[in-house]
């Protein structure tokens, strides 16, 4: 998706929530959850669905309209290092984007 495409969804209320998902020594990944249930990936460039740094994210993020967004971590650090996995789903931490 296209930051522009962001931007009018955002306009027009078409977007549920905005998930940043950190993927482990690759970089930043947005996912748009739109409230029709489809999910589509921010752009980084024509093509690139990673983002090297999450200050340039969130950057883009807030120039797109976007407030907030949720920050997940699909493997927590506890798993990298060998120790057991948590019994439940890490929900987040809600990023605020003023």
């Amino acid at each position: 998706m296209k930051p522009w495409r962001l931007s009018i969804s955002m306009l027009c209320g078409r977007v549920s929530r905005v998930e940043v998902v950190a993927l482990r020594c690759c970089g930043y990944c947005a996912r748009i959850v739109f409230r029709a249930g489809n999910v589509q990936v921010l752009e980084y460039a024509p093509g690139q669905p990673l983002w090297p740094e999450l200050a340039l994210l969130k950057a883009r993020l807030r120039r797109c309209g976007v407030r907030q967004a949720r920050l997940l971590q699909p493997e927590s650090h506890d798993e990298i290092i060998g120790r057991p996995k948590l019994l439940e789903a890490d929900p987040g931490l809600w990023l605020a984007l003023k």
